[in-house]
């Protein structure tokens, strides 16, 4: 079983470190994450690359065609390159006739942590059973543990921003279904048809379709399946909400809710709601 951790701090981008022993001497495992006719048999891409720091490093992955740099070759124990901007360092480290790899992922995209964790995990799965001629594991995503993951690394919560007038709170989560699933999820069936609830129109009230006699605010945008937004009704934490779901990192779109006010004393009832509440109901949903 492979470790993880998230590193999250100020000093650097942040990176998740995934690691495994393997079943195998170090020299084989370092052919594995080093040869380039090797790396397909668990790495995401196609690479191709000369061993020397600042070549260049080619990737394909499925068609689209893209590169980075080398930034160390020492065999036989590390291998560092750039990928999309990224920054990958692989480690391999003798444990007698066994060994142990540290992939080390740094980025800027900090909500798709547990996304990149969730792969690199399987892909040193893919990685084992190929060192032991092992049944490989089943491909596609692993919905459960990314949102393992994303508590474990405190991706679920939001940021909140405050001055002397107004404050905000934003949650950006990385969901593990596609936007047109997240925008029916948020907005239900009905529960006398069990028909799909369409989105209200500008100017509508919104009601929710778990308590459909409850009024949350009055439509102000909509955009199905990427935008929906409304003012607050008057009991309601905030003064306006807004919603977008946008492109993501691997399987499922990226969610953004933003809840602004201007009373301080409302920002807890509204993380409660919309964290605890709404948007912990939508990643439930979608990785059914």
């Amino acid at each position: 079983m492979a470790t993880i951790d998230f590193i999250d701090d100020d000093d650097d981008r942040p990176a998740v470190r995934v690691a495994r022993s393997f079943d195998a001497p170090a020299d084989r495992l370092w052919n594995a994450v080093s040869d380039p006719a090797e790396f397909v048999n668990w790495f995401p891409a196609e690479v191709t690359f000369e061993p020397v720091p600042g070549a260049l490093i080619q990737f394909d992955q499925d068609g689209e065609k893209t590169s980075g740099e080398v930034l160390a070759f020492e065999a036989p124990r590390r291998f560092a390159f750039t990928w999309n901007g990224d920054a990958f360092d692989l480690s391999v480290t003798p444990e007698g006739q066994t060994s142990h790899l540290t992939l080390l992922h740094r980025f800027d995209d900090r909500a798709g942590a547990a996304s990149f964790a969730t792969g690199w995990e399987a892909c040193l799965e893919w990685l084992d059973s190929s060192l032991t001629a092992g049944e490989p594991p089943a491909p596609g995503p692993r919905k459960a543990r990314h949102e393992e993951l994303v508590a474990e690394f405190g991706l679920d919560r939001p940021v909140i921003a405050r001055n002397d007038h107004r404050w905000t709170v934003l949650w950006e989560r990385q969901m593990t279904a596609p936007a047109e699933t997240i925008w029916n999820t948020f907005f239900g069936v009905d529960a006398s048809t069990g028909e799909q609830r369409l989105a209200p129109e500008v100017g509508e009230e919104f009601h929710p379709g778990g308590a459909p006699e409850v009024t949350l605010g009055t439509v102000t945008e909509v955009e199905a399946p990427l935008r929906f937004s409304f003012r607050t009704a008057e009991g309601e934490p905030g003064d306006l909400v807004r919603l977008h779901l946008g492109e993501g990192t691997g399987h499922g779109a990226r969610l953004f809710i933003e809840v602004s006010g201007t009373d301080p004393a409302e920002i807890e009832t509204a993380i409660d709601q919309w964290g605890a509440g709404a948007i912990a109901h939508l990643a439930r949903e979608a990785s059914r």
